[in-house]
């Protein structure tokens, strides 16, 4: 049996920011399923596609829905009805899931890049800071020294 459904999310931060994608991709890589995946369609939906056995299918729609739940909150998510397709493409779970990987890897890479370039930012900034502070000590003493 080959398919899909919608999860689907009152919220756009609950899809992109929250990891729904690799929450449900790490249920389907702990699963009997050969082949799977799982695709953002917008900021508040992911498709999910299966292609197994119909009671595999429903027990692990059922498992994942109670899962969501627990992890993300009730109502905040909810699931479209399964919509059989025998001529949907459906790529093997393995390499679903190393895409999946590496678009998650990407989005590291930028943060990382942006946290790199605010520390830089501060330390030019720190070292204005401290060459002012110097000034400032160098002021004091003078004062200091014509008070004495």
């Amino acid at each position: 049996m080959k398919g899909s459904f919608l999860i689907k999310a009152k919220k756009e931060s609950i899809i992109t920011d929250k990891g729904v994608r690799a929450f449900v991709m790490d249920h389907l890589l702990n699963s009997p399923f050969q082949k799977a995946s799982v695709t953002n369609i917008d900021k508040k939906t992911v498709e999910v596609k299966l292609e197994g056995d119909e009671k595999q299918i429903k027990e692990f729609i059922q498992n994942l829905q109670k899962a969501l739940v627990v992890e993300f909150g009730n109502p905040t998510i909810s699931f479209t009805p399964f919509e059989e397709n025998p001529v949907l493409e459906i790529p093997e779970l393995m390499r679903a899931s190393q895409a999946l990987m590496v678009g998650q890897l990407h989005k590291g890479v930028n943060v990382q890049l942006e946290i790199l370039g605010a520390l830089k930012q501060m330390s030019l900034e720190l070292r204005g800071m401290s060459k002012g502070l110097k000034e400032m000590l160098g002021e004091i003493g003078k004062v200091l020294g014509r008070q004495q």
